[in-house]
């Protein structure tokens, strides 16, 4: 395996640690049904939706900022030019 894979086997066994805590059980639980499995991973998965939203809009924040600081360098450098002319 490559050192990202290992990182995520890691990351794997330090979340089943993590469960293991806050639920006092494993994913070899009896308790959950498929449906409520199923329902249980829509509600992660809803969770990660808004938090990539959340990073979309940071990322386009960002990136708005950063196109009006090169306008207005752009436009001290076009001023600079004329003033040194």
């Amino acid at each position: 395996m490559s050192k990202i894979e290992d990182e995520v086997c890691e990351k794997i066994q330090q979340r089943a640690e993590v469960g293991l805590k806050k639920y006092g059980t494993t994913m070899e639980r009896e308790d959950f049904s498929d449906l409520d499995w199923m329902i249980y991973l829509q509600e992660e998965l809803m969770d990660g939706a808004v938090y990539l939203q959340r990073m979309i809009n940071n990322y386009r924040d960002a990136l708005s900022e950063l196109e009006e600081l090169t306008k207005r360098v752009k436009y001290l450098e076009e001023r600079l030019e004329e003033y040194l002319e």
